[in-house]
This record gives C-alpha cells, structure tokens and sequence, in this order.
C-alpha cells in the first residue's frame, strides 16, 4: 500500500485519458446492464466483522479479513464461511468473536452451523482460507490463514471438521505468521493437492510503529515493515505436508504477498503460480516442471507498471478475457494507482492494457481488493468485478477526493478490447459506500450465473445475487428436461431440445453453462484442469481453481456464458494427469460433471427462480 505523501504526487494519466476516476467508455443506453440484488439480510446473513480497531492503529487491521464459498455438506449448494478478528491489545470484545460457517438450506436463507461443525477458528485473527479436497476423499477441506497460526480442518463427512493443522505439519515455522491469501494447487501433478500461503509482513504488536501525516496520527504503510517470505508445502498423499519452500525456489523475503492465483500462463501443461505484492514488485512463478519455480515477471512484463514503479498489489485473477487461448491477469491495487490489465501475448511474455482497455481511469480513485475475471451478462465475454475500499480510516483528511468507504466496481467486456464500467447501471448495491475487502464468485442459487459475496471491515458482508440483464432469474436455463448419467469420453450429451434460454419472467436471456470436473489419476477437485468450450468458431477456456481475487475461497466449478447459442458444439477437459476427456452437442442450462477418463456422468438442470 502506498500512503497519502508519496501518492499525492504520483498520478499519472495516459495522454488520450480523461479525469481520474471518470469512465473512458460510458454505458450503451441500448444494451441493458446486469443487475444484482444484496440479499445477504434476507437470508440471514447476519454476521458483522470486528476487526479490534481501538485507536492505537495496530497495522494488521487495515487489511482484514476475507470469505468465501464451501460445498461442506456436499449437497449441491455453496455454503459461506467468513472470517472475523479477534482481541488484540487494547480491544476486549464484550464476547469471544468466531468467524461464521453458514450452510446454504438451497432456498434462499441460510443457517449458521458453525458450532456443529467446529470451525470457529477460536482466537484466531482470521485473514483469508482456501478450500479443496486435500486428500482426495470426497469432500472438501477448509485452511484458514491467521494472523498468527494457520488451521487445516479436515472434513470428516458427517457435517463436522477435525483440526488436522498438527498432524499435517502446516504448523507456521514462526508465530506468528502475517497469513494472508492460500492456493490449493497440484504444483508436480501426482494427484495430490499442494499449498501455497501468502506472507505478508514481518509484524508484531510490541514493534507496532507509528505513522503520522501532519502531526495526525493513521496506520503506516508496509513499507515501515520487513517482508515476509510466502510458504509452499509439498502434500505427501499420507495426509501430511513438507515445507519445500526454499528447494522450490519461491522463498523470497523481498514480497509481501496478499494475494495469489495459479494458472498455466504459458501453455506447457504446467501450474505457475502469480502473487500480488504490497509495494514490492508482483512475482510470476514458472513452474520448470522438476519440483522447482522461477521468477519470470521482470522478463515477462508483470513486475511491474508500465512506468516502471513497483504497485501497491492487492487482489489477482487470471481469465482469457480477449479469447486468444492465453490466460490474461488483472491486479488490483492502491488508490490513484490504476488496477493493473495485463493481456498475454501468448509467448510467455505480457503487455500492460490497463488504460487502452478503459479500466485505468475510472479506477483510479479507488482501493481495490477481491477481484475476477467473470462472464455475468453470458455474452460469452469476461468481465471484472473489484471490491474497493480505503486502508487508511481518515484518508480524507490527506486527500478529499478519496473516501474510506467505497462502492464496488463492475466492468462489461465489450468484446473488442475495451471494458465499461457499468456499474452505476448494475443496481442499487454498487452505490452502497462501505469498506470492502474479500470477494469470492460462485453460483450461490443454482440458477446458472455467477453471484459474489463481499466482505468488509466492522461492517455486514453482501451476497450480491446475480438477477440476470432483464431482472430476476438469470438466462441460465435451456429448456434441459431431466437428470442422469451418460456421454463419455467422446459421446454426445442426448439432453433435450432448446429454445435459447430465458429468465424467470420469460423473456429472452442468454444461456450458460456450469462445469464440474471429478479427478481419478488427477486430484479429486480437477484444480489445474483446463476446460474448453467451443460453440462454432468460438472458442472459451477456464482452469479450474478455488484460489483467486483477495482472501477468498471460490466455486470450483467452471462456468461459460455461451452468448446466442443455445448449448456447445463440445466440451473438451484437459486434466493435470495429460488425459483428455470430449463431450459433445451439450445444451445449455445446466451444470455437467464431467469425470476423468469417463467424460460427462451427470447433469443437473438449472434452477428457475
């Protein structure tokens, strides 16, 4: 993060660019505009974040905490987990906090269960979690990542998790540790679900520094701080890891990690890892493919911004949002920082897009944290999605053009390039001003689109549920009648006719398509599987991960808009393992399992609301 002294001065704008904080493009008034719905109130979401604030300006504060979504109980519907604080010094809260496990009851309201399940991370200063399947046995876990030590709650299946952190030996090698962002991932492809954690800074609360801009006191940068170097563990398939940090070549005490995604950015069939540093440049791991990684962002274009000055990194995504076949990667960073558009030029190297793209001024004015790549209009195109939100309480005393609280972005891909902002079209939510943090993506409802829930700081989180272009109930479904198993490895999908989608109130909308992957050689998730949908000549690919955006755990199934065709030509899943597995003439509207070596064993009609 930078602070108000050094940015004041550092705003930049591309020639060809307008005001700082302005659109470059303005909404079509003819196309119509996505629309969400909070409905985090109405289903009982009730959970409100502490952070322990108390005015000594402690820095951990600024950052926390995330959330995200869970399949815990296996039942087809994305339960919510978030994480909260906990008493620091100078802050008793009147109550002992927990972070919250909501199960999702699949119409529409949710229950806390966190006591039945054992998840309350009790004392913990939450920050972020990942969720997989870590040992391939049918349900997936959670890690929690701390201020302190780190939790691995292995899911028993029955409802309840079991502490395994000991066990497992993710015991941090210092506590505390400043955890912030995690990634399952199968780094050597043998089947088993590795883990990459985030450091942040070296920070504790004897040593908290303290920071003042004329004479008033606010929270100091991480630039007073030392970094902290991230944590790779090797996961041994007996249900215990080992720390390979150092042999894998990514423990380098110069980041200052937040957040972090994996993707094969330059096509060899192997998983490299990207990771948004604080102030320091970002880092591109190539994965060599013999255990070990390399740097590559200096050379590939990604350390940095196009002026040469090292970011204020937040939250990551990779996504192929121009469709070449190469994943592209968007960062968020500091107010009057542009968030950062890299396109991948498919020859391992990047060029920054960022105000050619139209996403540079109109985020200039912001604080940008969770972020994604995400097809919510089903045109077939990726937009973005960035929470934003100050870290510096009273930065309006340093700068009045800048608030705490922010609104949430939201960028239409355009399809030639250029994104939009729309978000003063996309509904009453993205004008509510609060101080966001995490955000995570997934089809909470079953309904076939993409809906997002935000985290903030001493405040209630949003469950942004995605209505659709024409209101409520998304052009998911396809008019798909029934259930079953069949296709296969090559086979047609055999699902019913189409009339091209439409909402719940019956107009016309475009349809989509959700795609689940059940690893047999490769992991049990299919993290790092490439999914490919091809309707005519166009052509769209996911990888399929849980770990992107900012403290935040995601579906991992992968989800297509196709835009005016009514299903896919085919289906193509390329596996960690180097097997293949086709479908073909698969209709839209319903979510696919497609499982290693026998292609599509299910299908599930979407939900119409």
């Amino acid at each position: 993060m930078k602070w108000a002294p050094v940015l004041l001065s550092s705003l930049f704008l591309s020639p060809s660019c307008g005001q700082p904080g302005q659109p470059d493009h303005r909404p079509d008034a003819a196309r119509p505009v996505v629309q969400f719905t909070d409905i985090a109130p109405s289903a009982g979401i009730t959970f409100r974040h502490t952070n322990g604030k108390s005015g000594r300006y402690y820095f951990l504060e600024t950052v926390a905490s995330g959330g995200g979504f869970i399949d815990y109980d296996g039942d087809g519907d994305l339960d919510v987990y978030l994480l909260n604080g906990a008493a620091i010094p100078g802050f008793v809260p009147d109550q002992p906090l927990s972070s919250i496990l909501y199960r999702n009851d699949g119409d529409g309201s949710f229950t806390d269960v966190t006591v039945q399940a054992g998840v309350d991370n009790a004392g913990g200063y939450g920050m972020g979690l990942a969720v997989a399947d870590y040992d391939n046995d049918g349900d997936d876990d959670l890690f929690v990542t701390n201020y302190g030590a780190n939790i691995l709650y292995r899911n028993q299946g029955d409802g309840t998790f079991r502490d395994v952190t000991a066990r497992a030996n993710l015991t941090v090698p210092r506590n505390p540790t400043f955890s912030t962002s995690a990634a399952f991932l199968d780094y050597d492809r043998d089947g088993h679900l590795d883990l990459y954690v985030c450091a942040y800074v070296e920070f504790d609360f004897e040593a908290n520094r303290r920071c003042s801009r004329d004479g008033i006191q606010s929270y100091c940068g991480p630039d007073i701080y030392e970094g902290a170097a991230d944590l790779l563990y090797r996961n041994n398939g007996d249900g215990s890891f080992t720390d390979v940090s150092a042999e894998a070549g990514i423990a380098n005490p110069d980041g200052k990690g937040l957040g972090v995604v994996g993707g094969d950015y330059d096509g060899d069939g192997w998983t490299d890892i990207f990771v948004a540093n604080d102030l320091t440049p970002d880092f591109l791991y190539r994965n060599n493919g013999d255990g070990t990684f390399t740097d590559m962002a200096l050379l590939a274009g990604v350390a940095y911004g196009e002026d040469g000055v090292a970011r204020a990194g937040m939250g990551v995504d990779m996504g192929d949002y121009d469709r070449n076949g190469s994943p592209d990667i968007y960062v968020t960073n500091f107010s009057l920082e542009p968030n950062s558009l890299h396109r991948n030029n498919g020859n391992s190297t990047f060029t920054e897009t960022t105000f050619g793209a139209g996403v540079g001024n109109p985020t200039l004015l912001f604080l940008g944290f969770g972020t994604a790549f995400k097809d919510f209009d089903h045109d077939g195109w990726l937009d973005i999605f960035a929470a934003n939100g100050h870290v510096i309480d009273n930065i309006s005393l340093f700068d009045p053009t800048i608030t705490y609280a922010q609104t949430n972005q939201l960028f239409r891909n355009e399809g030639d390039g250029v994104f939009t902002d729309v978000s003063p079209e996309a509904g009453p939510s993205f004008q509510v001003e609060r101080v966001h943090r995490g955000a995570a993506f997934g089809d909470v409802d079953n309904d076939g689109d993409i809906d997002v829930l935000v985290t903030t700081v001493n405040d209630v989180p949003l469950l942004l549920r995605n209505d659709g272009i024409n209101g409520r109930g998304a052009g998911g479904a396809a008019g798909v009648t029934g259930t079953g198993e069949g296709g296969g490895s090559d086979g047609s999908d055999g699902a019913g006719g189409s009339d091209g989608g439409s909402d719940g109130a019956g107009q016309p909308g475009p349809a989509s398509l959700l795609v689940a992957t059940e690893g047999v050689r490769s992991n049990r998730n299919g993290i790092g599987a490439r999914v490919t949908v091809i309707t005519d000549a166009v052509r769209q690919s996911r990888e399929i991960r849980s770990a992107y955006s900012y403290l935040a755990a995601n579906d991992l199934r992968a989800h297509f808009g196709l835009g005016a065709h009514a299903g896919a030509d085919s289906i193509i899943v390329d596996w960690p393992s180097g097997g293949r597995d086709i479908a073909t003439g698969v209709e839209g509207g319903q979510l696919v399992t497609i499982r290693e070596g026998a292609g599509i064993v299910s299908r599930t009609p979407f939900l119409r609301r």
